[in-house]
């Protein structure tokens, strides 16, 4: 086999193999074999004639599309190793000539990053702070994970909880139909629509209302929109919620705890840790924005093609979690797929510089997370969830992709971690705002995987 080599811009390659016939003849052999069990050649029983006879009766160029892939996979192998290139990809394979017969392999190489003098970026850690306020804040959240529903025999109050068949009509046209659907009377709910909870209030069970309700101009169902409906409503039943007492006992209810004042301490040292992390996540984002001004980064188009694909497919299921069709919104939005592509192609670009800037600090840091690390920052941010912490643990380590997003936040925080001084932390009297789901604490310093550039 000869290889010829040519490096292109944008850290990509073409390896041109010719190869001799000596090279070809064990694929060739193969391929006969697999036609002649296939094709009936006449004077032969299936599969019993000789390769020269298959040869001359399906030519060369049959054999050799039949091997094609098992060929262009021991051709590649053995041109990137004559080339002495470490491609990361092969991005196109074709037949360039067939006599002799010689491929063209196009191949992305790894990207070359230049992170400038990054230790110089200034980093500014503020004391975090957690107050009595926010872990009554917690403990209410609590209560509201182990409230019990008490039946009861009275008009229903705001909330209650309540079991309804709903009928709603435009002009006498039935638009919706529901039957024993649970609905929470809460104070300012807009679900369907702004103060529709209350015009259930007072309803017990058994009776019937009717009334009606105006949905917004811009309601996010089209068919609703700017119309007036007209409810017919009948209770089934309802209950109402009794909270448990901040004491003792709901601590032993969340699991763990023996006293409530170890419950607090929990919760206190949680919250700081979540606060810590949070901001580090923030000094992460702002490190990387900031050596992305400074850094130089050559890079094949295979990894910013790869994140258009992802921004695509996530735009697609999160069109059909909605109950629309890709296709249906590029025919309302009036754009094509190209109209797209270039639309999300600044964002694709940025994520992929950053996330392969990422990748060059983590190496040059030599920081590694282990699995056992996103197990233990999955397990503190989930402590306090009571019940439903098992559930979040289950879907936070079920999805891979949930899993390298961690995996990433970790590595960001230990490059924070490794570049900010101790007596650079600094106190404050403001705290950062508190994240709904919390982010995870510090994580141990030995580890083994590095994080991959983009997916």
């Amino acid at each position: 086999m000869e290889v010829a080599t040519k490096e292109l811009e944008n850290r990509q390659a073409v390896l041109t193999a010719t190869l001799d016939e000596e090279w070809l003849e064990p694929f060739m052999k193969t391929a006969s074999r697999r036609l002649a069990s296939r094709v009936r050649i006449p004077g032969f029983r299936k599969g019993k004639a000789p390769h020269r006879v298959v040869v001359g009766h399906m030519g060369r160029e049959t054999l050799i599309r039949e091997v094609l892939d098992d060929l262009g996979r021991a051709a590649y192998e053995e041109a990137v190793e004559e080339s002495g290139l470490e491609p990361i990809h092969l991005d196109d394979l074709e037949i360039a000539e067939w006599d002799p017969l010689t491929l063209r392999l196009a191949v992305s190489l790894p990207p070359e990053v230049d992170l400038g003098d990054y230790r110089s970026i200034p980093l500014e850690v503020k004391e975090v702070e957690v107050g009595e306020e926010d872990v009554e804040g917690v403990l209410k959240d609590l209560q509201e994970q182990y409230a019990e529903r008490v039946p009861m025999d009275r008009p229903a109050q705001l909330t209650d909880f309540v079991v309804v068949d709903l009928v709603g009509t435009i002009d006498d046209r039935v638009v919706l139909e529901l039957e024993q659907q649970e609905y929470e009377l809460r104070e300012g709910g807009d679900f369907p629509v702004t103060d529709f909870a209350e015009k259930l209030v007072g309803m017990s069970a058994g009776e019937e209302r009717n009334f009606s309700v105006t949905f917004p101009d811009d309601y996010e169902d089209q068919d609703f929109a700017g119309q007036e409906v007209s409810f017919l409503a009948r209770l089934h039943s309802l209950q109402e919620k009794h909270l448990p007492a901040v004491d003792d006992e709901l601590a032993k209810m969340v699991g763990g705890f023996d006293t409530l004042e170890e419950l607090r301490e929990s919760i206190t040292e949680d919250l700081s840790a979540r606060r810590e992390a949070q901001q580090q996540d923030e000094l992460g984002e702002q490190l990387l924005d900031a050596v992305l001004e400074q850094a130089e980064i050559d890079s094949p188009p295979v990894f910013v093609n790869s994140e258009l694909e992802a921004m695509l497919r996530g735009l697609t299921y999160d069109l059909q979690q909605q109950g629309f069709t890709f296709e249906g919104y590029l025919r309302t939005t009036d754009r094509t797929m190209e109209d797209l592509i270039e639309e999300f192609r600044p964002t694709a670009e940025k994520r992929v510089m950053k996330s392969l800037i990422l990748a060059e600090l983590v190496k040059r840091e030599e920081i590694k997370v282990e699995d056992s690390e996103i197990e233990e920052d999955v397990a503190r941010m989930t402590r306090v969830y009571g019940q439903e912490k098992q559930v979040l643990r289950d879907a936070l380590l079920g999805n891979e992709q949930l899993k390298e997003e961690i995996r990433n936040r970790l590595y960001g925080r230990k490059v924070v971690q490794r570049l900010v001084a101790p007596s650079e932390v600094v106190e404050s009297q403001e705290t950062e705002p508190d994240s709904t789901m919390p982010d995870g604490e510090e994580s141990s310093p030995d580890s083994t995987e590095e994080p991959a550039p983009a997916e």
